[in-house]
Parts: C-alpha cells; sequence; structure tokens
C-alpha cells in the first residue's frame, strides 16, 4: 500500500526484569522484503517520565500540559551505513549502578531544589525502554520499542 514494503525489527531479550547494575542483553532481527540503504542500526536503553507542566492563560484559567521527559538515553550502534536486509544483531547494554539515583543537591539551595524535586516528581514514574532503530535517510525508520521493569 502506497508503495511501502514489508519492514520489520525485533528485538528478543533473554528476560525483562533488571536492577541497577546488571546487563541487558539480547538481539535485533531484521527482516524486510527488499534490500534498504541505511545510515545506521543501533538500540538503545531509554528511561522516560511524563510530566504535567501547569501554565495560566491569558484569561486567567490554568491549562495542563503533559511533556514527556528523557531521564536517560543510551544509544548503542549495532551496524553501520550499508544496505540492509536481513540479519541478526546481539547486544550487550550494562545499566549504570546510579541509573535510579538522582543528582545530590548540596546547601540551603540544594535543600530547597530537593523539596520542590520530590514534590514536581511525586506521583511520576520512569518507564525504561529497549529501543532498535534502523535510521533510514530520507524515508521511514523501522523500529520497535520493549518495555522492560529496571527496580
Amino acid at each position: 500500500m502506497f508503495g511501502f514494503g514489508k519492514k520489520q525489527i525485533d528485538v528478543i531479550l533473554e528476560k525483562y526484569n533488571f536492577s541497577s547494575g546488571e546487563t541487558v542483553k539480547g538481539k535485533v532481527l531484521l527482516t524486510l522484503d527488499k534490500i534498504i540503504h541505511a545510515k545506521q542500526l543501533r538500540v538503545a536503553l531509554i528511561g522516560e517520565r511524563m510530566s504535567t507542566v501547569n501554565q495560566r492563560r491569558p484569561d486567567g484559567t490554568m491549562q495542563s500540559t503533559q511533556r514527556k521527559e528523557y531521564v536517560f538515553n543510551f544509544q548503542m550502534p549495532l551496524d553501520g551505513e550499508k544496505d540492509y536486509q536481513q540479519g541478526e544483531y546481539t547486544f550487550e547494554i550494562k545499566i549504570p549502578t546510579n541509573v535510579l539515583q538522582n543528582i545530590p543537591l548540596e546547601g540551603k539551595i540544594g535543600g530547597v531544589l530537593k523539596t520542590i524535586q520530590v514534590l514536581s516528581m511525586a506521583g511520576s514514574r520512569i518507564s525504561w525502554y529497549v529501543q532498535a532503530n534502523l535510521d533510514i535517510p530520507m524515508g521511514f525508520d523501522v523500529s520497535k520499542r520493549i518495555q522492560i521493569n529496571i527496580a
């Protein structure tokens, strides 16, 4: 339909529940119905948090907007610029031991900022993903995202 061929990328992980300091091991499976020239095939470990921003409108009412914020985004190339069609690419990404810790804040200003940070993060949760992406120049990228748990 619309001249696009079947494009498929899949991510297979050894497990889905991790602790900080562990290694995410898996493979990316690429199956395209025709050869496609791409800049790069990469895999990423991503942490996202949805945050709510409240703004006052000119008429005095409040407007809440949700936005996605990346708290962690580590990308690792699996292969470079070339023609792709099919392949299996293994990867390992070590989760940093401090990935769940906040930046330490010191002094009086740090105490105030820490309080604001705790209040603003109340109810917010970080969602973790492993994402594979085939970067196709002047075309639609092929990607797959798998949610994981880091505790």
